[in-house]
């Protein structure tokens, strides 16, 4: 086995932002000062799939030059490899080379041109060799040399027939068929996928704009890519605000996956920020079921439990409401709204014994919680249902002052009938 070593390297000034893809200022030492990254080509025997020790080969290491792809001929006589001062892909100056297997003195086939020669393969018989090249053009381009016994190459011919506007022709292969035996060739350079790819980088590193453009285009190729219509309805709600289109995106996705978590969590949380909280609860529902302990800080488990939760407390869905809480607070046990919604849905459901706790940890960890008046409120309403006319009054009068304090005054007045009849009571004791 042959194949390209070198010695890996640490970029200055690398960021560890999750991305695969680098940018300019990164890789400013290779861009700009350019830095030596040169390779090497090393022997390695198979001993049966155990390997060994690998030896550099002569005439392609320590020379240098950066050595790379290497291709042995079909008969093992010889290694055709590319040479470049540096680097190994894209080089202007990369010329094919020519080695015996064993190593020895490197020749420059007579194949080579101008600009930028590469990706070669040999022919199953070992007379001809295959390579691109950038002599004519921007894009890489076909040409074909034969190679004599003793490894002399023939001046190139150019391929022009395979040619494509735009298109680059690399990496070619010989392939044992008949002429007439492929009849078309499907372009498929980039595909929706390769969009979708490219919009998910640019969305975890924090560019929605450009993270929105790829999907875009992710759409235009194929309509029904689930992932696309996913994130960009999670862009365009979250980050850009298009409500309708981005319910628009999150609905298509759902409906092409329904068993998509996200997809589903995107189109719930939606509807019911927009106040469509009964088709909310649904696609929550699945969103909690399908990523029960969430997958990651934008759909973690706590949110996403929290948003139905919410949802049920709205429609005053209070029992449905209590365990989906309990899930958030066993992650977050001092999440001061979910305390506080745990107090306020116990408290309709008439369990006023165990809203004290949650009360409490509610307003230690969100002080503004206890100028509310609605929990005091409730609790009068359930003393006064027990029959426990002095708790009642007692509540009343702090949820009176409360609201009050907050301008609620359609409020005040209600709990003050409440204040009213518990006074009645009490006199009539």
């Amino acid at each position: 086995m042959v194949f390209a070593r070198t010695r890996a390297t640490e970029l200055e000034k690398l960021r560890d932002t999750g991305s695969i893809l680098l940018t300019p200022e990164e890789c400013e030492e290779f861009l700009q000062r350019g830095k030596e990254f040169r390779y090497d080509l090393y022997r390695l025997p198979f001993n049966d799939g155990k390997g060994g020790v690998p030896e550099p080969i002569k005439g392609a290491s320590g020379n240098g030059k950066s050595n790379y792809f290497p291709k042995f001929s079909p008969d093992g006589r010889w290694i055709v490899f590319c040479q470049a001062s540096n680097y190994m892909l894209l080089q202007p100056d990369s010329a094919l080379f020519i080695i015996p297997a064993e190593g020895g003195e490197p020749r420059r086939l007579a194949c080579n041109l101008s600009r930028m020669n590469s990706w070669h393969s040999w022919s199953p018989d070992g007379k001809w060799l295959v390579f691109a090249s950038k002599e004519h053009s921007d894009y890489t381009q076909l040409y074909l040399s034969r190679i004599s016994s003793e490894g002399e190459a023939s001046p190139p011919v150019w391929l022009a027939h395979m040619l494509a506007p735009e298109r680059a022709a690399n990496i070619p292969e010989f392939v044992t068929l008949r002429p007439d035996g492929i009849r078309h060739i499907r372009e498929q350079f980039l595909d929706d996928y390769s969009y979708t790819r490219a919009g998910n980088e640019f969305f975890r590193a924090g560019k929605p704009e450009e993270a929105m453009a790829k999907f875009r285009k992710a759409l235009s190729i194929n309509p029904n890519n689930a992932m696309a219509h996913q994130r960009l309805g999670f862009l365009l709600f979250r980050v850009k605000a298009h409500v309708q289109e981005a319910l628009d995106h999150s609905r298509k996705a759902a409906e092409l996956e329904p068993e998509n978590g996200f997809a589903r969590y995107d189109l719930g949380f939606a509807l019911a920020m927009t106040g469509d909280v009964t088709n909310a609860i649904p696609h929550l529902e699945a969103a909690v079921r399908l990523l029960p302990n969430g997958f990651d800080r934008q759909y973690n488990a706590i949110d996403m439990h929290f948003t139905l939760a919410e949802a049920y407390y709205r429609i005053a869905k209070y029992r449905d409401c209590v365990p989906v809480l309990s899930v958030v607070l066993k992650h977050a046990p001092e999440h001061p709204c979910a305390n506080y919604m745990m107090a306020m849905a116990n408290a309709w459901l008439g369990e006023t014994h165990a809203t004290t706790p949650y009360f409490d940890r509610a307003v230690k960890g969100e002080p503004r919680l206890a100028q509310l008046p609605d929990y005091h409120e409730l609790l009068s309403r359930n003393y006064f249902n027990l029959g426990q006319f002095e708790d009642a009054l007692a509540a009343a009068q702090t949820a009176y002052k409360l609201a009050r304090a907050a301008g609620r005054q359609e409020q005040a007045a209600r709990i003050q009938q409440r204040i009213e009849l518990c006074r009645s009571q009490l006199a009539h004791r």
